[in-house]
């Protein structure tokens, strides 16, 4: 057989490999190895210089063999082409020019290697209440399964590829989406004023309902659907999640916890300093909305780059499931955020803790690209006290909320999230929009914090 065959298929087997390890494995000399490589032309993906030069398979996605073109929109709106993404065998990418994108990266990724989806395009990927909307109206469309998290890696490209113009972030990967991006981008949205709500929200919650119910109640997510609002004479971009409109207790329930969220988001911006994302309340239709801005969405048409803790870890760290302090100081040694972020991420941690949140899971904290460090703290969100969440969306659990205290080193930070967890109970014991028994619990809690500040001892 000839070098090139030989050549192919060692890299279709083992993924990309160095210079030398192939010269190994073929028994051939470095000229011999440059003229099979130019003899396979785009069939070779090749990264790296000198010593660090590596070669792959490429593979094709559903037939095509054309690069995906990977474009970045700004806060202003404008968008640009920054990259040319490749796909590899038998998995993974090749993608050029990925550190102007402002990701940290480690040394392979930093020569355009990637084991699976770029790590920073991980977020893309349709998933949750809104995802599996995404995937029950599109499936047909785009020959996939209904159920995006059995989605291969060329499925999750092909649909980004295709519809992907509105994912989270600042990124759209292909033409195809890109083009109806730039359909868009040339029209001003219909903002929703705030008195439209009261017709607009219930029928956006009807119609999310149709398509992305099913399993959202028992998985412990809330329904919810985006939408454009005129917030201060601007368009803005929100995310608004909703109670059922029942009257039952599970309904109540959750109309009590997205009260909740909100006085959580209003009490990490006051009492923690931290970013939060801004929220708005609205009850209308016997159901209770939550507007929550897009930390990722600027204007009409500007975006800005966001990445899930989830993805960055999985990357970077391999911390699935730590607590976020755990997570922060495992980001400072590796010289990614400040100290300040660093001790920040320690007092939201055990706020969370504090307020009963057993959902801060790694997808439920976000970072940006930093300026000084690699990374910056997005806006907090999802922060609420998902311990009281329904069991099976209904029936309402005997929680026992016991206030978790600190070691020494831990007081500093126990502390603070103290003094702010004990407001937001104290706040959530006072709204009227809440159920008078779920007031009860927060006011029973925000006694338990309060006596457990008297007797944890600061630091002097």
């Amino acid at each position: 057989m000839s070098t090139a065959h030989d050549l192919l298929r060692i890299l279709k087997t083992w993924h990309k490999m160095p210079t030398g390890q192939l010269l190994e494995r073929l028994g051939v000399s470095r000229a011999t190895l440059m003229r099979a490589v130019q003899s396979l032309g785009d069939q070779i993906v090749v990264r790296g210089r000198a010593r660090k030069t590596a070669y792959a398979a490429r593979r094709a996605l559903r037939g095509s063999w054309h690069n995906l073109p990977l474009y970045r929109i700004d806060a202003d709106g404008q968008a640009h082409e920054v990259s040319q993404l490749q796909l590899l065998y038998p998995a993974g990418c090749a993608l050029d020019g990925v550190e102007q994108l402002g990701w940290p990266l480690d040394a392979s990724m930093r020569d355009g290697w990637f084991e699976g989806l770029p790590y920073f395009l991980d977020d893309m990927r349709p998933q949750g209440f809104l995802g599996r909307h995404f995937a029950a109206r599109h499936a047909d469309v785009l020959q996939v399964g209904t159920d995006p998290r059995m989605w291969s890696e060329d499925d999750t490209l092909h649909a980004l590829c295709l519809l992907g113009h509105d994912m989270p972030g600042n990124l759209i990967v292909g033409e195809a989406a890109m083009r109806q991006w730039l359909n868009i981008s040339r029209q001003d949205p219909v903002a929703l004023r705030a008195h439209e709500r009261v017709d607009a929200y219930p029928r956006l919650a009807l119609e999310a309902l149709q398509h992305g119910v099913a399993g959202s109640s028992a998985g412990g997510e809330f329904p919810k659907f985006t939408a454009i609002r005129t917030i201060d004479g601007q368009a803005a971009h929100v995310i608004v999640k909703f109670s059922g409109s029942d009257g039952t207790p599970g309904a109540v329930r959750w109309s009590d916890l997205l009260v909740c969220e909100h006085l959580a988001l209003a009490a990490v911006a006051a009492h923690l300093a931290l970013p939060a994302a801004a929220s708005q309340l609205y009850q209308a239709a016997g159901r209770t909305f939550l507007e929550v801005a897009r930390f990722d969405r600027h204007g009409a048409h500007g975006r800005s780059a966001v990445c899930s803790w989830q993805a960055l870890n999985a990357a970077l760290c391999g911390l699935a499931g730590k607590p976020w302090g755990e997570a922060g100081a495992a980001l400072r040694q590796l010289g990614l955020i400040s100290a300040d972020v660093a001790a920040g991420l320690q007092r939201l941690g055990w706020f969370g803790r504090l307020i009963a949140n057993t959902d801060m899971h790694d997808g439920n904290l976000s970072f940006r690209p930093g300026l000084k460090q690699a990374l910056a703290l997005a806006p907090v969100y999802d922060m609420l006290p998902m311990a009281y969440a329904p069991a099976r969306g209904m029936e309402l659990p005997a929680t026992v909320f016991v206030v978790s205290l600190p070691l020494p080193a831990e007081r500093d930070a126990w502390r603070a999230a103290a003094q702010a967890a004990e407001p937001f109970w104290n706040a959530a014991s006072m709204d009227a929009r809440i159920s008078p028994g779920f007031r009860n619990i927060c006011a029973s809690n925000a006694a338990a914090v309060a006596q457990a500040l008297r007797k944890v001892p600061e630091f002097i």
